[in-house]
């Protein structure tokens, strides 16, 4: 299934503090996971409170609140139907996106990643600040609730992704 004709963007969640990481860890995933997520779609956007890459299309988030909820919904509001991916999972695996989005669904594990549309934002709760429930299809997705939170867990990744990374 060639997803590029499809007008739905992908937007990689790129904007977090990584405080447990002790440093930025997007500029480590951000090519990798840009480079999966081009493979399948047209459009595909880096999310965060101000440009952090050269070269990258970018949707800079207006809250000042560090949760993806708050980008979400300016996400949607703007583009009503989205694809989303956070960029500390780069165990995802191209199958699996495009099993998501075939099913407009969001991994069971990590709601950070799958299918998100304007129908859905009557489920957002600001104050718990959580997404888990705003889409109600989910599937399971093997790795999706691998992330990359502290340097140890760079050991879990195989030498592919390691070089790609440059680690």
């Amino acid at each position: 299934m060639n997803l590029k004709e499809t007008k739905i963007p992908c937007f990689i969640l790129a904007g977090g503090k990584s405080s447990r990481f002790k440093e930025d860890k997007a500029k480590y995933f951000h090519k990798h996971q840009y480079n999966l997520c081009k493979k399948i779609f047209k459009k595909v956007f880096f999310v965060a409170k101000e440009k952090k890459f050269k070269n990258y299309s970018f949707f800079i988030e207006k809250s000042k609140e560090y949760a993806p909820i708050f980008a979400l919904k300016e996400i949607i509001q703007k583009y009503k139907k989205i694809f989303v991916i956070n960029i500390d999972t780069p165990l995802i695996t191209q199958k699996d996106l495009i099993k998501l989005i075939k099913k407009k669904a969001v991994a069971k594990e990590n709601p950070l990643i799958g299918y998100y549309d304007y129908t859905m934002i009557k489920n957002f709760d600001f104050k718990t600040k959580k997404i888990y429930g705003i889409n109600k299809r989910q599937i399971s997705i093997k790795n999706a609730s691998v992330n990359i939170n502290k340097k140890e867990d760079l050991s879990i990744l195989p030498n592919k992704i390691r070089k790609i990374i440059k680690i």
